[in-house]
C-alpha cells in the first residue's frame, strides 16, 4: 500500500470521498496483479510512463515497489530517467517503447504498433495488460500532480 497525503483547500482532498479511494485500489491491484504479464513488468512500465510524465510520486512508489519484487533500485531509477538505456531484453524494451508512445501520443497508436509487439512474441493478453498498465499509471499520474501528492514513505 502507498502511503497517501490528500492535499486540497480544505486539508482533506480525497478523503471526503473513501469510495474513490476504495474503487482506485480495486483497479490498481486488479491491474497489477500477476496474469498475463507479470507484476514486475508492469512496474517497469509504472516507472517508464512515471519518468515520462515527471511524477516523482509514482516514481518513488514504484521504484520501492519493483526493490520489493527484488529488482534493485539504481535499475528502478534508469527506467524512470532513461529507460532505453536501462538493461532489459528486447522483448521488454518493446513493451517499453509501445508504453512510451501510449503515453505521449495516443493518437497515433496503429496496428503496426501492436503487430511490433507481436514480433517480440508478446501474445494479445500481454499487450492488453501493458495498455491497461500504461493507462493506469497515466491516470494515476494526473491524479498524484492534480493532487499534489508527495512522498510520505
Amino acid at each position: 500500500a502507498h502511503g497517501f497525503l490528500f492535499v486540497g483547500s480544505n486539508g482533506q482532498g480525497l478523503r471526503a470521498r473513501p469510495d474513490l479511494i476504495a474503487a482506485e485500489l480495486g483497479l490498481g491491484q486488479a491491474i497489477l496483479k500477476d496474469a498475463a504479464l507479470p507484476r514486475a513488468v508492469k512496474e517497469k512500465i509504472a516507472l517508464v510512463v512515471s519518468g515520462i510524465n515527471h511524477s516523482s510520486y509514482c516514481i518513488a512508489a514504484h521504484s520501492e515497489a519493483l526493490h520489493n519484487l527484488g529488482v534493485p533500485k539504481p535499475l528502478a531509477r534508469q527506467l524512470a530517467i532513461d529507460y532505453p538505456s536501462a538493461p532489459a531484453s528486447e522483448p521488454e524494451r518493446a513493451l517499453f517503447r509501445f508504453a512510451d508512445k501510449l503515453t505521449r501520443q495516443p493518437g497515433e497508436i496503429a496496428p503496426a504498433d501492436v503487430d511490433e509487439l507481436r514480433r517480440h512474441a508478446w501474445n494479445d493478453a500481454q499487450i492488453h495488460e501493458t495498455v491497461l498498465a500504461a493507462g493506469w499509471f497515466n491516470f494515476v499520474n494526473r491524479i498524484s500532480a492534480g493532487l499534489g501528492l508527495i512522498p510520505d514513505f
